[in-house]
């Protein structure tokens, strides 16, 4: 009785399918429409289906796109239908392996269709050529491609995939159509006109009595229904019908009519749509793959926030769409059991997968970096890895990549977050360096908290390669194996790429130079304090250099604050003796031997050495030595106490007559005498200090700067630059204050006494005003220029500088403050004397020149003395 029952089991599931054959496959040649009865299909067996790049299918423990997986069933694997909803199918599956039967869902987009007939299937859904395709919620797929489409170009946003053959028998054609690699007719049923653009140009060839090219083409059914035709007239036979949106493929070889196949009883047969009724997809559209951001992410009847919502995808979920210009709405079409609808997605709700895939490799920052299986960090974490494992990714959105992984033995594309990876650098740039810490460490991955595969004392020198921006990359030899390991960029410090030869000088007590660049490696040798050492550039703490040890040289590192390097280049400069003995020493250290010493206030000449030290020549017995001087022992001034007060002064000032004015016709009142009196009332970065400027010897300049930056446009004193460094360097006086004595005295070398007077037919010359007193200056001028031999410009140049040297600079007023005022004088004899004018800014008046003079000028050395008056 029970075997009966299984027969009658069995033969009643055969009827089933031979009545779906029957169904599906009509055996006249009269138009199949789409309104056949839709079949059983539970407890039916059927075949699973893979996508691009996949040879698996997850069997789901729940119908939601983050379920757990059960199992990885194999490509092409059968399993017994239980029950099918919109988007997933209950199924029975035996595991091969265990022999157990598992239960669970998988999404219909990857199950065969349990109506189809091998014999009469429909070519427009699985045409391997196709450039229209539905979007799966396959998990592991790496771009959203649907129905196993290989070469698809536009995909259509999936709905409720339970599509049956009343809905579209053309559903069951594609196979044979495939086989037989002819032109498809593709059945998807659209409630628009519009589908996402799709790249459809290609040439078919078709073999007749001549060869002709034809343009394959797919467009949208739009009548309902529309047919195809045995021949090129509307009164033949109709070998198919489609439903209105429906989704066809076709050729134009002749115009009004498109030439398409169809298959009947199995074989490609060729057939004819009238032009009208169909419409061509646009090729012009710009097609788009992006991943939802929201979650969900809403697909829209209208584009609009307030529309219905058709459908909604997962965060992460792959989607293809049309790109509309000038607005913030994507269009696309998904599909609602089994119609293909046309429907809208908001542009900020998806983001763009890069065009253009560039292959990277980086490391993992997470401990563990995670792998999910779509571009969203609440998706289904499909595999994890530690922290620095070197991965390999390809570009996907700005913040996604994307990437292929291997679980249970099976290729998954995967997606990582961008923050947590950092791509290794493209191109490695090879480096040294030494071991910072102690010990410095070299691990199996770049990540601190990896294996430990060797160590190093601090201050080894090491090589390795750039890796990121945290690590380096480096080989090692671990039991006679070379083996990549990673150094932490804290922990080492590279070695200057290019060394300097540098001189300096040791400052501890004594300096050592040590094996390694360490502290605590073992001390080659060592020197006294103050030692002029030679070493070279190495890193930011140490210096390399080289040492004599029993004969040989050996390699040995000077920490770099132990010693002071040696300016360069050097300058010359001259400064002002500070102490009552400035000491001038064997090295560059106190504690060293004394040399030669100075008294307080001599001027000293010598050249720039290191931070707190010159260098300079002495004599001792009679052999140039170098020496050392403390720059605090020297500077550029020197104060002079003068035994009277400031008010004594301006009394003294007051009887001498003095004038507010350069012509000496206006009497200076008392305030005014105190104001230019008073040192403290010019600060000492103001011109006005340049009245205190020690004018007593060569200021240091050259002649081409004077005549190129100076005397250039000075009247007849233009060129004649050396003439004044003659007259500097024979008189002990400053070019510069010759200079601006002569600018001031001959209003810029274009006064008459400049130029040129005739005395007793002899033309002679007068650059300072010497002996051009007031009532008549420039006859009185002439005269003594005559009287002293100025026929040239030259003489009054440098002739007259010894006029100014003998009578004021070297007769104790070597400033233009003390030839204004004499304070020496005046404490000497307690009235005013010897003073170069009677105008009390007569000195004041000089400074802008002077000042101006040394700003022109790049080489020049600047001494000064201040005067100080008791209370």
């Amino acid at each position: 009785m029970e075997n009966n029952r299984k027969t009658a089991r069995k033969i009643s599931r055969l009827l089933v399918v031979l009545m779906l054959i029957f169904v599906v496959s009509p055996l006249s040649s009269k138009a199949a429409t789409n309104n056949s009865t839709v079949p059983q299909i539970d407890n039916v067996k059927t075949n699973v289906i893979t996508t691009e790049g996949n040879d698996s299918v997850e069997l789901l423990k729940e119908s939601a796109p983050n379920s757990e997986v059960i199992i990885q069933i194999p490509s092409h694997s059968t399993v017994t239908i239980l029950d099918k909803g919109s988007e997933y199918t209950h199924v029975s599956y035996d595991d091969p392996n265990t022999g157990e039967a598992l239960t669970g869902y998988i999404l219909n987009t990857n199950l065969a269709d349990p109506t189809q007939s091998t014999s009469d299937t429909s070519e427009a859904n699985d045409d391997k050529s196709t450039n229209a395709a539905e979007v799966k919620d396959d998990k592991s797929t790496d771009t959203a491609e649907a129905k196993d489409d290989k070469s698809t170009d536009t995909t259509v946003l999936e709905g409720n995939n339970n599509s049956t053959a009343s809905t579209d028998i053309s559903e069951q054609e594609k196979q044979s159509a495939a086989t037989n690699n002819v032109s498809s007719d593709t059945s998807s049923t659209v409630t628009t006109k519009r589908l996402a653009q799709t790249k459809t140009v290609k040439s078919v060839v078709v073999k007749s009595d001549t060869e002709i090219s034809y343009q394959a083409l797919q467009g949208i059914a739009l009548k309902s229904p529309t047919n195809v035709y045995q021949a090129q007239d509307a009164n033949s036979s109709v070998l198919k019908s489609y439903a209105q949106g429906s989704l066809l493929k076709y050729e134009a070889p002749v115009q009004q009519w498109y030439k398409c196949t169809v298959i009947l009883n199995g074989k490609p047969t060729p057939g004819y749509i009238y032009a009208s009724d169909v419409e061509t997809t646009d090729d012009s559209e710009n097609v788009l793959i992006g991943t939802a951001l929201k979650n969900p992410t809403n697909v829209y009847s209208e584009p609009s926030l307030d529309s219905k919502v058709l459908k909604s995808y997962a965060q992460g979920k792959q989607l293809k769409y049309n790109q509309q210009p000038k607005t913030d709405w994507y269009d696309c079409t998904v599909i609602i059991n089994g119609v293909a609808t046309h429907g809208y997605i908001k542009a900020e709700d998806v983001e763009n997968v890069t065009t253009e895939q560039k292959s990277l490799k980086g490391i993992g920052l997470n401990a563990p970096t995670k792998i999910y299986s779509k571009a969203s960090d609440s998706s289904k974490t499909v595999k994890t890895y530690a922290q620095g494992s070197v991965l390999k990714y390809k570009t996907f959105t700005s913040d996604w990549y994307v990437c292929t992984v291997i679980v249970n033995s099976k290729k998954i594309t995967g997606y990582i977050k961008k923050n947590d990876v950092e791509n290794i650098v493209d191109s490695q740039q090879s480096l040294k360096g030494i071991g910072l810490t102690s010990p410095t460490h070299v691990y199996s991955k770049a990540s601190s908290s990896a294996q430990v595969l060797k160590n190093y004392t601090q201050g080894s020198i090491l090589k390795y390669k750039t890796f990121t921006s945290d690590w380096y990359e480096c080989t090692v030899i671990v039991n006679g194996k070379k083996i990549t390991g990673y150094i932490n960029k804290n922990n080492v410090e590279n070695i200057v790429e290019s060394q300097n030869s540098l001189k300096g000088i040791g400052l501890t007590s004594p300096t050592d130079v040590y094996s390694k660049a360490s502290s605590s490696a073992k001390v080659l040798k060592n020197y006294a304090q103050g030692t002029v050492l030679q070493y070279k550039t190495f890193t930011s703490d140490w210096y390399e250099c080289t040492v004599i040890i029993n004969g040989s040289r050996v390699t040995g590192y000077i920490k770099a604050g132990s010693v002071d390097n040696v300016v360069s280049p050097q300058q010359n400069m001259r400064g002002i003796a500070q102490k009552s003995a400035t000491k001038v020493y064997s090295k560059a250290s106190t504690n060293s031997k004394v040399l030669k010493s100075y008294s307080r206030y001599t001027i000293l000449s010598y050249k720039t050495f290191t931070t707190n030290w010159y260098e300079c020549k002495v004599y001792v017995n009679g052999v140039p030595t170098t020496g050392y001087i403390q720059k605090g022992d020297v500077s550029t001034q020197k104060e002079i106490n003068y035994n009277i007060s400031l008010s004594e002064a301006v009394a003294m000032q007051m009887k001498a007559s003095p004038k507010a004015d350069g012509l000496g016709t206006v009497d200076a009142t008392a305030d005014q005498v105190e104001y230019y009196l008073n040192p403290n009332n010019f600060a000492q970065n103001s011109s006005e200090y340049f009245q205190f400027l020690l004018l007593s010897s060569y200021s240091g300049t050259t002649a081409s700067e004077l005549n190129n930056n100076i005397l250039k446009g000075e009247g007849v004193l233009e060129g004649h630059g050396q003439a004044f460094i003659t007259a500097a360097k024979t008189y002990n006086i400053s070019e510069l204050y010759l200079i601006s004595h002569s600018f001031l005295e001959t209003g810029h070398g274009t006064s008459q006494l400049a130029k040129g007077v005739k005395i007793n037919g002899v033309t002679v010359y007068n650059m300072y005003g010497i002996g051009a007193t007031d009532g008549n200056a420039t006859q009185n001028g002439a005269q003594y220029a005559y009287d002293h031999g100025w026929t040239t410009i030259d003489k009054a140049i440098i002739e007259g500088a010894q006029f100014v040297s003998n009578n004021y600079i070297h007769n104790g007023q070597d400033t233009l403050y003390k030839m204004r005022w004499n304070p020496a004088g005046m404490e000497e004899k307690g009235y005013a004397n010897h003073q170069y004018a009677t105008d009390v800014g007569w000195a004041v008046k000089q400074t802008s020149t002077l000042s101006a003079l040394f700003n022109e000028l790049t080489i020049y050395t600047l001494l000064f003395e201040v005067p100080v008056y008791t209370l």
